[in-house]
């Protein structure tokens, strides 16, 4: 437990240091538990495609988030 958000920590620590502004991510809209990671590191949601993807014979959506990391 803690692994997935070490990650993205580090990934976004790694980001910051090579100059970037900022880092944006797609996440099916379904996953819950992803999309509260994301938050939690401090993604914001920042657009929705309605039924974007069509998985088991159901559409989902696909979500956009982004943080900004000069802040």
């Amino acid at each position: 437990r803690g692994v997935g958000q070490a990650l993205v920590e580090a990934a976004c620590l790694a980001a910051r240091a090579q100059g970037a502004r900022r880092i944006t991510l797609r996440v099916l809209g379904h996953n819950l538990p992803a999309r509260r990671l994301y938050e939690r590191c401090g993604f914001q949601v920042e657009g929705v495609l309605p039924e974007e993807f069509l998985l088991d014979g159901a559409y989902v959506d696909d979500v956009l988030m982004g943080l900004r990391l000069d802040d």
